[in-house]
């Protein structure tokens, strides 16, 4: 009966076992059933979608807003011809013998006063100084001068009372004509020391004052040369005004006065003041004419052929001036004047002219009347110069800020209505003005590029990808 039960036993737990092994595994089923239509639903809801077919990573969204703050200009792709160009240096310089006066003193004297003031405009014929003569030589010239005058008076008046006496027989003939030849010889020495006295550094308007008011002068002024200043008012008494002086550089010719009132000098320097002693030949004062200047350039030796082309074909030179605005003054259409015909020894660089019109800034009134004048191009001023060497044709010309470098890739921005396309191109020729892209079919004629600021959309381009970017890739320092 014992064993009965226990194979009754052993019968209901091995049946039991199937039943649970039998509901584990239909639970697993389930559960496995369940993630696979789980997983089924999360593959449903991503399958067919394709990143980042639907959007151009090339292509950069501009709002109106943006394109204000980046002052975006475009512009339309078309082909020109271009003539490529080297790149020369050269500074501002002055035109010697002409842009600079050195006023020096053409007797000795002591400064009374002082007319004008560093930096100051002046025109021919504005009086600078106020010099008081103490030479002996000067006032000995002039005081032969006056003796020599006298002796002409005595002579005309006694030939005056021999002529009619001697036409009367009264007197011989002989007499009148030893007077009239003591005329000419004293006529003779009148016109020598005249003379003597134009060396001296006397005018003919001076010299006009000695003879008719009999007086020594004394006392002059230093005029701007290039004119005629306004002549003295002529008096007998010691009140009279200062006449002029003659400077080392005023000429006395016809037509000279016509021709440079339209000139402006500007007072450079100043060597002297109110009672310093100078003696003939000391410099007083610097003028500058800075009305007409010249352009220096500084070519190699190997550019010397270009340039003697772009001189004898009579090529357009452009200059561009290094200015502290961010807009470089830029001035067109110049010609070579001259090369010069040796090479230098040190920097192994030769020199070629280009003759230049400066131009007025402004004009600033100072006190009592005084003006100072500020020029647009200065001696010494940088410049870099845009020689044509070599006529293309058909060429897509850019402007330089219209691409930009990465590497060695290069690109422009293309305008697709709110969109910026960046467009891969090619660089046949640059220089620091404009860019020459190769016609390969990424641009064509009628596209609407942007001519400027394509380095700030390209990072911001880079950005939008977010991939890390150099901030100095594509731009130029």
């Amino acid at each position: 009966m014992l064993k009965r039960f226990l194979s009754r036993t052993l019968l209901a737990l091995l049946f039991g076992g199937a039943l649970y092994g039998a509901y584990q595994l239909g639970s697993r089923s389930e559960s496995s059933r369940s993630t696979g239509s789980a997983a089924s639903e999360v593959k449903d809801e991503h399958e067919g979608h394709a990143h980042g077919q639907e959007e151009n990573p090339n292509q950069l969204p501009l709002s109106d807003q943006a394109r204000k703050n980046l002052n975006l200009k475009l512009g339309e792709v078309s082909l020109s011809d271009y003539w490529r160009t080297v790149v020369v240096p050269g500074e501002v310089g002055e035109k010697p013998g002409h842009s600079e006066s050195r006023i020096t003193a053409t007797i000795n004297g002591i400064i009374l006063q002082v007319h004008v003031l560093p930096g100051q405009t002046v025109k021919p014929g504005d009086p600078l100084f106020d010099v008081q003569a103490t030479g002996d030589v000067l006032a000995n010239a002039q005081s032969t001068l006056l003796k020599t005058l006298q002796e002409i008076e005595l002579v005309d008046a006694e030939l005056k009372r021999l002529k009619p006496i001697t036409e009367q027989g009264a007197v011989p003939g002989v007499r009148l004509l030893e007077k009239q030849y003591e005329k000419q010889r004293l006529e003779s020495l009148r016109q020598v020391q005249v003379q003597e006295l134009l060396v001296r550094g006397l005018t003919v308007d001076q010299i006009d004052e000695i003879v008719e008011t009999k007086i020594l002068l004394r006392q002059f002024t230093v005029y701007v040369p290039g004119g005629k200043a306004v002549a003295p008012v002529k008096a007998t008494n010691r009140n009279r005004k200062p006449s002029i002086v003659p400077i080392s550089l005023q000429k006395e010719a016809e037509g000279i006065g016509a021709a440079s009132r339209d000139l402006v000098y500007s007072v450079e320097k100043i060597d002297i003041f109110p009672g310093k002693q100078v003696q003939s030949g000391d410099e007083l004062c610097d003028l500058a004419l800075h009305t007409n200047l010249q352009i220096i350039g500084m070519a190699f030796q190997s550019e010397s052929d270009l340039i003697s082309s772009a001189m004898e074909e009579q090529r357009s030179i452009t200059a561009i001036f290094d200015t502290s605005d961010t807009q470089a003054i830029e001035r067109k259409d110049l010609q070579i004047q001259y090369v010069d015909n040796v090479v230098d020894p040190n920097s192994r660089l030769f020199r070629f002219y280009i003759p230049i019109q400066n131009e007025i800034v402004r004009d600033l009134d100072g006190p009592e009347g005084v003006k100072f004048r500020a020029w647009r191009f200065k001696p010494g001023q940088r410049v870099q110069l845009m020689v044509p060497v070599e006529h293309w044709e058909s060429e897509i010309v850019l402007p330089t800020e219209a691409v930009v470098k990465e590497g060695a890739d290069a690109y422009v921005f293309r305008s697709n209505g709110n969109l910026m396309e960046r467009v891969p191109v090619s660089i046949k020729h640059e220089d620091p003005r404009t860019s020459v892209l190769a016609n390969d079919g990424n641009l064509f004629e009628g596209d609407i590029v942007a001519l400027n600021e394509a380095y700030q959309m390209n990072l911001a381009l880079r950005k939008q990808q977010g991939s890390g970017v150099d901030p100095h890739a594509g731009h130029n320092h």
